[in-house]
Parts: structure tokens; sequence; C-alpha cells
């Protein structure tokens, strides 16, 4: 997964997101294909988006204004970044380590910062977000994969027979942020989370592992995000998220068994 953990040749992993959110920049339409151009030879894909935003008007739900948005992704299509007018998203489904995301990060937001106002921008959130996919493997139900306090609830037999189950969990965290746990069960297919998923990238090969109908799959979602004015500075923003980052890969390893981080190091059959 991430270099504080060891390179996990199974990892749960299955996404990951960086999303910067800063103050308005007019004319994006224009000064995107300046950023593309900057980044092309990496990213050389690029599809758009428009999405209608729906208002309430006179107790009636009506269409409001739209955003456009701009995909950028590379030849594999595992990896890209999704621009609008106030948000950057930097994405991949094929993670390596914590070290290589955050240095491509860095990467791709000096070329980025050339294309933005002189003055006026700024920073107002910062959120990283992991995902992982849990599936039965080497003996360990999704129930052993997980600590205690995250464990399905034990109902005499004959009640029933489980079909999903979700808990959230939000915590303040050193870095000044806040860290929201979503943990989910589910023997249905509508496991992943809709606001993510589906991604225009490539799934992860995880996805497309073969499992029996109607058995147990989990998902861990970490979401760990900061509220605070930066300067769009590219140092500045990478380093919280290497703070970010320390913080979410305690809490994986404080969320998850030994015997699953165990089954992770072992090479997919």
């Amino acid at each position: 997964m991430a270099k504080a953990l060891g390179q996990l040749p199974n990892a749960p992993l299955i996404y990951v997101l960086a999303q910067i959110r800063f103050t308005h920049v007019p004319r994006m339409d224009r000064r995107w294909e300046d950023f593309h151009e900057k980044v092309f030879s990496s990213y050389p894909k690029a599809e758009t988006e428009r999405i209608d935003q729906f208002v309430v008007k006179d107790g009636r739900p009506a269409i409001g204004d739209s955003i456009q948005r701009w995909h950028l992704v590379d030849e594999s299509r595992n990896t890209g970044i999704i621009l609008d007018a106030s948000t950057f998203i930097f994405h991949t489904t094929d993670y390596e380590t914590s070290d290589v995301f955050l240095n491509n990060l860095d990467k791709i937001l000096d070329a980025f910062i050339q294309i933005l106002p002189e003055v006026g921008v700024t920073v107002n959130r910062l959120g990283l977000r992991y995902v992982d996919l849990l599936i039965a493997e080497d003996g360990l139900t999704v129930d052993h994969q997980v600590i205690e306090s995250l464990r399905l609830p034990q109902l005499p037999a004959g009640v029933g027979k489980i079909q999903r189950m979700e808990q959230v969990v939000t915590y303040e965290t050193p870095t000044s942020g806040t860290l929201t746990i979503r943990h989910r069960q589910s023997t249905t297919p509508d496991l992943l989370p809709s606001g993510i998923f589906p991604t225009r990238l490539e799934p992860a090969a995880r996805l497309a592992r073969a499992r029996p109908e109607r058995t147990i799959v989990g998902l861990l979602d970490y979401d760990h995000y900061v509220m605070q004015d930066y300067m769009f500075d590219s140092a500045v923003i990478v380093d919280k998220f290497r703070e970010l980052h320390d913080v979410t890969s305690a809490a994986f390893k404080k969320t998850t068994t030994e015997e699953a981080r165990a089954a992770w190091e072992n090479e997919v059959q």
C-alpha cells in the first residue's frame, strides 16, 4: 500500500484521490488547455464533462447552473486529473507508494500553478481519500480482516441472513483535520461509494477478482481532509498531504487485523 506499511503485493487498495479546493478561477475553460499542454506527455487523453446542478425553486426541483469539468488521463487510464474552476483532483487506481503518488502530484501542481492568476487564488480545502476492498481470502472472512468494533453483530440463529451493514466514524486529527472512516459490508453489488465511482479510470484489478455470489464483501473508506486557507504553493500543499497520509496510514493499521495484513503480503495466486 504505502511505504509506511511496506509494499503489500495483495494490497486491498482500489482507489486513491487527492483533492484541492480553491477560490473560483475565472475563464478556466481557456486556461485548462494551457495546463494540458504542459502535462500532455504524461496525460495525453482529455474528456469534457458538464454536470447540471439541481436546485429547489418555488418548492420544486429545477436545473441550476452547470459545472464544466475536464478529465485528463494517462495512456493506461489508471491515473488522471479532474479539473474545474474551483477544484483540482489527482486520482489513481494503480497506486504504488505515497512517495510516488505525492511526487507525481508535486510535478503536476508545478505545471498547474503556471496557468493560474498571479494573485487571489487561495486553497481552502485539502482532502486525501483511500478506498480498500475487502474480500474473503486465505481463510479470512471480511469480519476477520477488521477490528472487533467494526464487525457484524452476531444475531441468534433463525433471525435472518445479513445483507448490509454501514458504519461511519469521524475523528478530529492532529493535523487540524477531520478523518471520516466509512466501513461497509454487503452482499449486494452497490458497495462502492456512489460519489466517486465510476471514476472514468480503469478499475483496479482487485475489483475483477472472482468471488461467489451472495458472499459478504467489505469496504474501508478513509476520507481525511483539512479546511484551512493555504497559499497555492505546491511544496506547502504536498507537505500537508504527507501529514494527512501519515495519520490515515496509522488509521489503516489500527482498523485492520494482523492476520489480514499478513494475507495482503502474499502474492495473488
